[in-house]
């Protein structure tokens, strides 16, 4: 496992990153180790937070909180804060697909929009996606779930989760209408 400091200087060596810290959190009995960053020009944290994985070759950082200036007490780096900015959906954790369907979803995004993994909360447009990636996704979706999907529905749904929920939604209406 990375330390904290390695982190912090894998992070700190990226060009878009003017200054990194890394903290501990708790969350739901968990310690999850999340970076928070400022930046020198504009990264999203799921991009920041899969080019430190990347780097290290595991699962080494749950998340990245960019912020203006280092929420720092007693020169570390404010666990509190951190944990606030999660609560408030600040700052977006990686999780892993919970079925079949997130699975296939987050296998198309990261495929499609070249980063080696897509959390199910990662935002599309975040993750650096734009027209062309959603009308690829789009377009990988219909041929994998047999499903049309128009890009209001796909931008709206905007992550894997709710995505892949509202396939779900869809394929419970048309078991109940076949019954």
């Amino acid at each position: 496992m990375a330390s904290l400091s390695e982190i912090s200087g894998v992070l700190g060596r990226h060009p878009g990153v003017e200054q990194a810290d890394t903290v501990i959190v708790c969350l739901d009995g968990q310690e999850l180790v999340v970076a928070v960053v400022e930046l020198r020009e504009y990264w999203s944290g799921p991009v920041l937070r899969d080019y430190v994985n990347q780097q290290f070759g595991v699962a080494a950082l749950a998340g990245v909180l960019v912020v203006e200036t280092l929420p720092m007490v007693d020169g570390t780096v404010d666990a509190g804060y951190v944990e606030a900015a999660i609560a408030d959906g600040r700052c977006t954790l990686y999780a892993h697909p919970r079925d079949e369907v997130e699975s296939r979803l987050a296998a198309i995004w990261a495929e499609l929009i070249e980063l080696p993994s897509v959390g199910v909360h990662d935002d599309f447009l975040e993750l650096g996606g734009d027209s062309l990636s959603a009308l690829g996704i789009i377009s990988a979706i219909e041929a994998e779930f047999d499903r049309s999907l128009d890009v209001y529905e796909f931008m709206n749904a905007s992550c894997v989760r709710r995505l892949a929920d509202l396939l779900r939604a869809d394929a419970s209406l048309v078991s109940t209408e076949r019954e």
